[in-house]
């Protein structure tokens, strides 16, 4: 198992040490301290923090991710609490994305109609 400083792990998942060491206490990563008590950070947590980042990009909300890594490390006895879980949130992901969708056919149509304008006045001339 490979072992990295924060700089290190801050450079592979592209969060500051600042975040990093937020996401500790919320309690979202559990991470290893040497016997110097310094951080140690390991491919797990990398895993762990890209499964953070992508609930994270889809909108959860903090108090979610932290009840998801608060289970997480409880181990096996809480999968039903996190399937359930994620598959709620999938259904506001997937209410996000027919919001957004609509949102973009309006906006489409809007630039169809200035688009559409603009080329009818340069017409004109």
């Amino acid at each position: 198992m490979l072992a990295y400083s924060i700089g290190e792990f801050s450079k592979m998942v592209g969060l500051s040490g600042y975040t990093l060491r937020f996401y500790e206490k919320e309690g979202l990563i559990k991470v290893n301290r040497d016997e110097n008590n310094v951080r140690i950070y390991s491919d797990e947590n990398k895993l762990w923090i890209e499964s953070l980042l992508h609930l994270k990009n889809t909108g959860m909300s903090l108090k979610d991710m932290k009840k998801f890594a608060m289970w997480g490390h409880g181990g096996d006895e809480t999968m039903e609490d996190r399937l359930t879980l994620l598959k709620n949130h999938r259904k506001k992901v997937l209410e996000d994305l027919e919001e957004l969708r609509q949102s973009l056919e309006h906006l489409d149509n809007k630039i169809n109609f200035y688009e559409n304008e603009l080329g009818d006045c340069f017409s004109e001339n």
